[in-house]
């Protein structure tokens, strides 16, 4: 070997130590920047379209399970959505809060765990539910879905996680 490798050898421990170090600086410069984002409970309770939302997260006692400690993705259903739910069903507004075991349900099947960005839901092709069952992703020419609902808004970076907003409630197999 001659001199000029035999440096570029031992300079190779201290450039892979100097890289690592910046990736991981880099890291933590993300991971404190997200952390000051508001959580996922924060963003459904101070955002327009969201009041029932919030009120299903509140009723069924799930509001603190998304406050900051585990990263979730969410498939949010805007207040629009869960009117349609209403309507569609002939419950109320105040019995579909008042049956929390309904609530635990449905709520369930619109979160995953993990940050998942639009470009992770998509390749994903399916995705496990905190409830246990697995729903359907697919583009068509709606939009990018999940299960029948529209993804209206992806990627709502929170620091818990991330929102996705949908245009309808979705329904586990076999509740309603």
């Amino acid at each position: 070997m001659n001199t000029q490798t035999l440096t570029s050898l031992k300079a190779l421990p201290v450039m892979l130590t100097l890289l690592l170090l910046a990736f991981t600086s880099v890291s933590m410069a993300g991971e404190k920047a997200r952390s000051k984002l508001p959580t996922i409970t924060d963003i459904t309770e101070t955002t327009d379209g969201f009041g029932i939302l919030y009120a299903a997260l509140e009723a069924a006692g799930l509001d603190s399970k998304f406050d900051g400690k585990r990263d979730f993705t969410v498939f949010a259903p805007t207040d629009e959505a869960f009117e349609q739910l209403l309507k569609d069903t002939g419950l109320t507004a105040g019995a579909l809060l008042a049956d929390t075991d309904l609530l635990v349900a449905v709520l369930s099947y619109h979160v995953t765990r993990g940050d998942r960005n639009a470009a992770s839901v998509l390749g994903a092709g399916a995705l496990k539910m905190l409830d246990g069952n697995i729903t359907s992703i697919k583009v068509t020419s709606e939009g990018a879905m999940i299960e029948d609902a529209v993804i209206t808004t992806p990627d709502i970076r929170a620091g818990n996680g991330v929102i996705h907003i949908i245009n309808k409630v979705i329904i586990p197999p076999g509740l309603l």
